[in-house]
């Protein structure tokens, strides 16, 4: 089954048994979150628009390294259609304790707000969870109205 999220003008579908972590924040940017049984997690963040995407994915990018500076990081540059609409960004591996992780970086522009998408599994779940995150990010353009 399918769970729906929606608050203000954003609406996604993701699988029932994942968690929501709601960040309830008035102003921008805010986030919310959804994270598998696994441990894997899909995450908007929504920006208010001012930033340049290349911009937005650079500083996104060099957060998430900073995250995770005492491990091995790799950043591959991407850029990726969704729904018709044009994403740019990452693709991730780094190591978190023991785990290879597999990330992906999108950000793309919806009516007059930008939408930092990341989502992350160990390596080995990460292909089978790629579908599942492919189709969250795809329910935004279906199912939401942002800006």
């Amino acid at each position: 089954m399918t769970a729906v999220y929606q608050q203000a003008d954003v609406r996604f579908l993701y699988p029932e048994n994942w968690s929501l972590d709601n960040r309830e924040e008035s102003g921008s940017p805010w986030s919310v979150s959804v994270h598998s049984p696994s441990e894997a997690f899909w995450s908007l963040t929504v920006h208010d628009g001012t930033l340049g995407l290349e911009e937005l994915a650079t500083e996104t990018l060099q957060a998430v390294e900073q995250e995770y500076q005492e491990s091995f990081f790799e950043s591959m540059r991407a850029k990726e259609e969704i729904a018709g609409c044009s994403a740019v960004g990452y693709d991730l591996n780094f190591f978190y304790f023991d785990f290879l992780v597999t990330a992906k970086l999108r950000i793309f522009r919806m009516g007059r707000v930008n939408c930092v998408v990341l989502y992350q599994a160990e390596d080995r779940d990460f292909k089978e969870l790629n579908r599942v995150f492919q189709a969250i990010t795809f329910s935004l353009f279906t199912d939401g109205e942002l800006g």
